[in-house]
């Protein structure tokens, strides 16, 4: 007896199928995106700008050199070339790194901008 109710519910399975037909809101997609963008909000320490651009390298090479570590980004801004470092998460972490740029770099201004996600390393 128990083989043939479950030789009725498997044929029974065989013979159903169905379609399944998913609607989503667009906004889920625009969410889902930006939630897996690999950028936040956050500040970056400007310590350059220049309209000559070998001057930013020779700043940048100096940064890397003491802080191989943070990443730099060099941006062009009519007339001047920036140049950034950092991807700090708060304005506290930027205010504490800037303590360790003063005296070394001709500037060191704080940035509230779009970040990379901070390096785990």
């Amino acid at each position: 007896m128990k083989h043939w109710i479950l030789i009725g519910f498997t044929s029974l399975s065989w013979a159903i199928s169905a379609q399944v037909q998913l609607i989503v809101d667009p906004r889920t997609d625009q969410e889902v995106a930006k939630r897996a963008s690999k950028q936040m909000p956050g500040y970056r320490i400007q310590i350059g700008f220049d309209s000559d651009k070998e001057f930013i390298d020779k700043t940048r090479a100096a940064f890397i050199s003491q802080f191989p570590k943070i990443d730099t980004y060099v941006r062009f801004e009519a007339p001047n070339f920036n140049l950034m470092v950092g991807d700090f998460r708060t304005q506290l972490d930027a205010e504490r790194f800037k303590n360790q740029l003063i005296g070394k770099f001709p500037i060191a201004i704080i940035h509230k901008e779009m970040i990379n996600l901070p390096r785990v390393d």
